[in-house]
């Protein structure tokens, strides 16, 4: 807990406090500047030496919400400190793939994007130089149809460019096998450049095919949920800009509660700060306002939640449990001790049966919770583990609050 040396604000000051806070916690956009990019120091380093490495190229994965495309927005500042000192003279753009892209797609819209003069990218350009210079694409009169021979042309002239393809899996059921022959063919012939793939997916092989072939010269990063310590460096670092501090237990909750997703620590520590301005015009938060912050977090989302929670327990049948082992999940959910938010079958089995009012055996409920874990019924449970040892947690925090049935 930070210590303040005054912990009222006037009302002008809580006024500017509500609108200061969205730049301390930014939940609805990927964070973009390294001071802002709290823990995953490991990820940064293995990042940077891929990048100061000629040979080497780099796949970004995990599941959504842990933070890939943040990671892969301080690539510039990552390089500018712990590589060059300066990024004036190297090139790295950054593309997000959408789902109608295919390879050639989406270098055309990386060529079109930078600028050709003479026999060199253009950086820095006047004006009069400006009238002088066109697009890579027309440089090099490219084909519609790109191969990735094509490709590595280009690239071998821009020496150290770094090229970031986010959302890769949008486009990686088509693109994947010309990425692979591609970044084959520059580590082959030793090209100076890097190519950054960032995508949602459980494992490499879901965004890159036959990556057998390349895996020397393809790191794998793949991002798991933040642990609690990176969690509470979030909370550290607002508390530092916007002079505020959040009591011991209030920040244990928001840790808790976001489960590793980081998302969720500057959804609920924004709503927190913003509920102790308003209410109490006060620096310190405290639990109170956390949980009044998580009403208002459920309230904005309630749509999708709702929309989620319905798929779920949705059954024909009347005498059907999924609504009620669906709300002992939840109730397991808000009493693990586990940091990311885990809670085994036998924690479903008290709450169930108080909810049913009998004893209940962990095989009246265990095809709910495959079930919960499958698409069909919206993939609300994430499962891990074997047989006879499984482990659940709710993918989206937000549908574990028990409120919501």
């Amino acid at each position: 807990m930070r210590q303040l040396a005054n912990d009222t604000m006037t009302v002008d000051e809580a006024r500017d406090m509500i609108v200061r806070v969205t730049k301390a916690f930014q939940p609805r956009t990927p964070i973009t500047t390294r001071e802002l990019f709290a823990g995953r120091w490991t990820e940064i380093t293995t990042l940077s030496d891929a990048v100061g490495q000629t040979g080497l190229h780099v796949v970004i994965y995990g599941e959504r919400g842990v933070g890939k495309t943040s990671l892969a927005n301080v690539v510039r500042p990552v390089i500018q400190v712990l590589v060059d000192n300066n990024t004036e003279g190297r090139l790295i753009m950054q593309l997000t793939a959408e789902a109608a892209d295919g390879f050639s797609s989406i270098w055309h819209k990386i060529f079109k994007d930078i600028m050709w003069s003479e026999d060199r990218p253009a950086f820095g350009l006047s004006t009069k130089q400006a009238e002088e210079v066109v697009s890579v694409d027309q440089a090099f009169a490219l084909p519609d149809k790109l191969s990735a021979d094509d490709v590595r042309r280009v690239i071998t002239k821009i020496p150290g460019a770094v090229f970031i393809i986010d959302e890769f899996d949008r486009a990686a059921g088509v693109a994947s096998k010309q990425f692979t022959d591609l970044i084959k063919a520059l580590a082959d012939r030793a090209v100076d450049c890097t190519i950054i793939l960032v995508g949602v997916s459980e494992t490499v092989d879901e965004l890159i095919v036959d990556h057998a072939s390349i895996h020397r010269s393809l790191i794998q990063i793949q991002l798991p949920r933040m642990k609690p310590a990176e969690l509470k460096e979030i909370i550290d670092k607002a508390e530092k800009q916007l002079d505020i501090s959040f009591n011991d237990d209030a920040a244990a909750l928001i840790v808790r509660m976001s489960q590793g997703l980081p998302h969720y620590t500057h959804l609920l520590g924004q709503h927190a700060v913003r509920q102790a301005a308003n209410d109490r015009r006060s620096r310190l938060i405290e639990l109170s306002d956390v949980f009044a912050g998580l009403k208002e977090a459920v309230k904005q989302a309630q749509q999708s939640v709702t929309k989620k929670h319905s798929t779920s327990i949705h059954s024909a049948h009347k005498d059907a449990l999924y609504r009620h082992v669906l709300l002992a999940c939840a109730l397991a959910a808000s009493q693990t001790d586990d940091p990311l938010g885990f809670f085994s079958p036998s924690a479903i089995a008290h709450p169930l049966g108080v909810i049913l009012n009998r004893v209940v055996q962990i095989a009246t409920f265990s095809n709910h919770l495959a079930e919960f874990s499958q698409a069909k019924r919206g993939a609300v449970l994430e499962r891990i583990g074997q047989a006879r040892a499984y482990r659940f947690r709710f993918r989206d925090p937000l549908l574990a609050q028990p409120s919501h049935f």
